[in-house]
């Protein structure tokens, strides 16, 4: 049985067709924000279920391999800090990011 999110993320990326062959450009930006709501959804639907959310995977993941890269004479501190900074992003960017949180 296939999940409800994975139901929700294929009306999201039908959305983004209909936006990218939509003439107007109100329907564009309708069809962009339904597709971020239908996003939001399959991630809430996957909290909801017990499944970790693609932010916390991602993180794992790219945990994973710093950890794998870091500097073997550093401090536990600061790998633990420089790990910090490389999953966070710069600052300027995180309040644009589609996996934001906040």
């Amino acid at each position: 049985m296939a999940k409800t999110s994975n139901t929700f993320r294929e009306n999201a990326k039908n959305c983004l067709v209909l936006a990218e062959t939509t003439i107007t450009g109100p329907a564009a930006a309708r069809y962009t924000r339904m597709a971020k709501a239908w996003n939001s959804l399959a991630c809430e639907q996957d909290w909801l279920e017990g499944y970790s959310t693609q932010t916390e995977r991602a993180s794992e993941l790219a945990g994973k391999v710093i950890d794998e890269l870091s500097e073997h004479g550093a401090s536990g501190a600061d790998m633990k800090d420089r790990k910090s900074r490389l999953i966070d992003g710069p600052t300027e960017f995180r309040e644009t990011r589609v996996d934001n949180d906040n």
